[in-house]
């Protein structure tokens, strides 16, 4: 079993090789190196390093190229299923048989399957076991129908919550990632990664994080099925190799070369890394490849940045105007959080700046002010201060009375609402 310092010098000693000028990924300009960082080179199309806390990107080399995901794309497919799991509207423990079109000898050739076929029952967990450790094709398929009743309508799901998640360069043809006209961008795809591991927590325990799947099983198989069980293992080499990696999801289609998606998390600092088209060099694979320089961007991500909640003072109530309340609290969107380098962590300040005098009515949730966050007196983010409850207008009197109190505050030139 490799060190992850020894996967880390293998990568560095493949980029030397021949043909990397083709395909060496050049550091985006805003990630230029600091002192003491180095910053890997990578053979590929495409790269994005994403902080999955604030999605903060540590490293990216042409990251909005569009390239087919190949069996990335199940990660969507995964998504929507677990969306109806989480609906109630599907059960893992339900048992489906999948028909023809889910059949692994239906599939198309050099494709990866669970070994789906006829007179076979499974659970829904089973199956998602196979799309997800064995990259099943016939597994996307039968998640597919059972979604959605039939492919092209779980396609047309796929693009409507590509949509939905606010991803421009989505665009699926089929659910397994077997077509080259599947889309993504690796600055998009890191970003859903994110808010998939949101979403879906358990999912990288229950299901990435397995090294290996067996199928069919005795208890799969119906009246007159006598298979054998094949045991696969995940094609994520990263699992059990390098510290702290417990997904996601890799992927080859000759159109786009090897993919792969890997998160990893120490001591609370959780890093994706999105890797397209990684090309094979000389004698070495482009499935060795990736996973070298999944290991070599996280090894940069890990000694290079960290995570800071900064202290501030908390924001004071804002005095609200002719209404029923006269104050109402603020309170950050988010926690705020931002991902800096470590030598940077000390120097991190926020600060509250906020409307102070409001007029009625009031929503919840409008924002009225922002933790202001900085490095050595750079600004580096904002996260919004909204209301926490809404208030409406006061009766006729409060209205009255308050008009008259801002009627003198302006002829004394104090601040008044506008």
């Amino acid at each position: 079993m490799p060190s992850t310092r020894t996967l880390r010098l293998v990568a560095a000693g493949l980029v030397l090789g021949a043909g990397m000028a083709a395909f060496a990924a050049a550091p985006a300009p805003a990630l230029a190196s600091a002192a003491g960082d180095r910053i890997p080179t990578l053979p590929a199309r495409s790269v994005v390093l994403m902080e999955a806390r604030t999605g903060a990107i540590l490293y990216m080399s042409r990251p909005d190229d569009p390239v087919p995901p190949a069996s990335l794309t199940k990660l969507m497919t995964l998504h929507l299923a677990l969306e109806k799991i989480a609906a109630g509207e599907l059960d893992p423990r339900q048992v489906v048989t999948p028909g023809p079109a889910a059949w692994a000898r239906n599939a198309p050739p050099r494709s990866s399957v669970m070994f789906l076929g006829p007179r076979q029952k499974l659970t829904v967990d089973q199956l998602l076991k196979g799309l997800v450790v064995d990259s099943g094709n016939d597994a996307a398929v039968a998640v597919a129908q059972l979604v959605s009743g039939t492919v092209p309508a779980f396609v047309a799901l796929m693009n409507q919550e590509a949509v939905r998640l606010g991803y421009g360069s989505f665009h699926f043809v089929e659910p397994a990632g077997i077509s080259a006209k599947n889309i993504i961008t690796a600055r998009e795809y890191a970003d859903f990664c994110r808010r998939f591991i949101n979403l879906h927590p358990e999912a990288l325990q229950d299901l990435f994080s397995l090294r290996e799947f067996t199928y069919p099983l005795p208890e799969n198989l119906l009246a007159g099925n006598t298979e054998k069980p094949i045991t696969q293992t995940n094609r994520n080499v990263l699992l059990g190799r390098y510290e702290g990696v417990d997904g996601l999801k890799t992927g080859y289609i000759d159109e786009s070369g090897y993919n792969i998606a890997v998160t990893a998390e120490r001591a609370g600092l959780r890093l994706i890394t999105v890797i397209l088209g990684v090309p094979n060099v000389g004698s070495i694979s482009g499935a060795t490849l990736r996973a070298t320089e999944s290991a070599a961007l996280l090894d940069y991500g890990f000694q290079n940045f960290t995570t800071v909640q900064p202290v501030f003072d908390p924001p004071a109530p804002v005095r609200v105007w002719k209404g029923r309340a006269r104050t109402v609290a603020l309170a950050a969107r988010t926690t705020p959080v931002v991902a800096v380098r470590r030598s940077e962590a000390g120097a991190v300040t926020a600060r509250v700046e906020q409307i102070r005098d409001v007029l009625a009515p009031l929503s919840a949730g409008q924002a009225f002010g922002n933790v202001i966050v900085s490095v050595d007196g750079k600004e580096i983010a904002r996260f919004p201060l909204d209301t926490t409850r809404g208030v409406d207008r006061g009766n006729a009197l409060r209205r009255s009375f308050d008009s008259v109190v801002l009627f003198f505050r302006s002829l004394f030139g104090e601040s008044v609402p506008a």
